[in-house]
């Protein structure tokens, strides 16, 4: 009897999960960030980074449409190596991210830093956060600063 693949209902069974929550309400809620990051006297900023649904519902932060916005000064290049989860405790004033996992390369140096439960302060009334942190250094040599001083602000719309 002729051995048939699993691989064709494999990819049948993965586009119908994405046809599925293509359908459902949570992927019509798509939101956008934007942001700037100050570390080590370079300035990073973006905008219009696509987000999985709108605040304040728990959101992740869609990693190729931020770092396709990104724009760093100096001659310092960036990138965002996973996709972020943020939450919001309005009653707190408060956005968490469980893990940021930042790539940044300076003169020929690379650098990561990952954050694990990174808060920011909310400013007001408004879905602007503002963050002041130290990141530890995950891979680099000794040229990398660590840790990274980082002040952050995010707005959500």
């Amino acid at each position: 009897m002729p051995r048939t693949s699993s691989r064709p209902i494999g990819v049948l069974l993965g586009a119908l999960a994405l046809t599925g929550l293509a359908a459902s309400p949570a992927a019509a809620a798509e939101g956008a960030m934007d942001g700037s990051i100050t570390a080590e006297g370079q300035d990073c900023s973006w905008t219009g980074a696509v987000t999985s649904d709108q605040a304040p519902n728990p959101l992740t932060v869609d990693r190729e449409s931020l770092n396709a916005a990104l724009s760093c000064s100096g001659g310092t290049t960036a990138v965002l190596n996973n996709d972020p989860t943020v939450t919001f405790d309005d009653g707190a004033g408060t956005i968490t991210t469980g893990m940021l996992d930042i790539s940044v390369t300076m003169v020929g140096v690379t650098c990561r830093y990952q954050a694990t439960d990174m808060s920011a302060q909310r400013d007001g009334d408004t879905r602007t956060y503002n963050a002041s942190v130290s990141i530890p250094l995950h891979e680099g040599g000794f040229l990398c600063p660590d840790p990274a001083n980082v002040d952050a602000t995010f707005s959500f719309r």
